[in-house]
């Protein structure tokens, strides 16, 4: 009997250490879920898929990009027009009027080069976004992590329009973005730039007013390549390769040389030209950066990093969309 009293201590001793080990295992692991239960509902849209790279906000995937927390207040001002970058050292490139079948090349470009531009697309323009081929080409670029702008619907001239016909071209493009790719843009470029030049005219303040109303940024440039006024796109072309280059390249060198070292610049392109894509935008590639100068976004250059801000919305795309542009 002494045997058996003698080593229920031990016994008793084992048994008491094993409890609470037990129990601060559990203590543990109750602290744990509900720190990673809160963590998770604060950040609910913000859980990305195991395998997929970027981050998932209310059902649409963000590639490339960690986001974490909310959404920061955006920088860029509804109504604002603006015509060169603001954040240091930066020097933003974007295409207007695609896609087209020459952007998947563009984006091969970019992938190499690893560079984030903007896209100021258009809904019925070079052809619609509708298009099974050009809804294939947007969404490419929006998964490549570029950021996608809108430039209207059909690309008129938006002094011409009443502010109804503004608003509808800004909402129709809304509507179509919206469904393909699951955003609505925040920036836009107005067609030719019009709207913006007039200091106190009548048409700018409208349009100006009614893109303030739809809570658009608006954005021009400094830097035209004038791709858009000199390059055709037929074969054979007016200009050679050598001379059209030359006079594209000197819109460039020109504008960066008159301004201050280091000025900051919005460079405009059309990705609908096969010699923007395959000859002026690798040489501005180069040359930017041989400057110095940091290649980003236009809303980047703004100082809206965060991707989450150049969007009005974001939500999950349509399960199906329409074919053509014809309602």
């Amino acid at each position: 009997m002494s045997s058996e009293k003698g080593e229920s201590k031990p016994m008793q001793t084992k048994n008491k250490i094993l409890i609470a080990a037990i129990s601060a295992v559990v203590v543990v692991g109750v602290a744990l879920g509900i720190y990673f239960g809160v963590h998770n509902k604060n950040n609910s849209n913000s859980v990305t898929p195991p395998g997929q790279n970027g981050t998932m906000i209310n059902g649409t995937l963000f590639p490339y990009y960690t986001l974490t927390g909310p959404a920061p207040a955006p920088v860029g001002v509804a109504g604002m027009v603006y015509t060169t970058c603001k954040t240091p050292n930066t020097f933003s490139i974007s295409f207007d009027d695609g896609p087209s079948e020459w952007t998947h090349e563009l984006l091969d470009l970019l992938d190499k080069e690893n560079l984030k531009v903007t896209f100021f697309v258009n809904g019925n323009n070079q052809g619609c976004i509708y298009d099974p081929k050009v809804q294939s080409i947007l969404k490419r670029a929006f998964q490549s992590g570029h950021q996608i702008a809108s430039h209207t619907w059909s690309h008129p001239q938006l002094t011409t329009l009443t502010v109804d016909g503004i608003k509808t071209e800004m909402t129709r493009l809304e509507e179509a973005l919206e469904a393909v790719l699951g955003v609505v843009p925040r920036y836009m470029r107005p067609p030719f730039g019009d709207g913006t030049f007039g200091n106190g005219n009548a048409n700018d303040v409208k349009v100006q007013t009614t893109l303030k109303g739809l809570g658009y940024v608006i954005t021009t440039w400094d830097i035209a390549t004038t791709d858009a006024d000199i390059d055709d796109n037929n074969v054979p072309h007016k200009l050679s390769d050598q001379v059209l280059m030359a006079k594209e390249q000197q819109q460039v060198t020109s504008v960066v040389e008159a301004g201050a070292k280091g000025a900051t610049h919005m460079q405009l392109m059309h990705d609908t030209y096969m010699r923007t894509i395959r000859l002026m935008a690798p040489w501005s590639i180069n040359y930017i950066k041989n400057l110095g100068y940091k290649m980003v976004p236009v809303a980047t250059c703004l100082g809206d990093e965060d991707p989450r801000t150049w969007y009005k919305k974001i939500g999950p795309a349509a399960a199906s969309t329409p074919t053509t542009c014809t309602k």
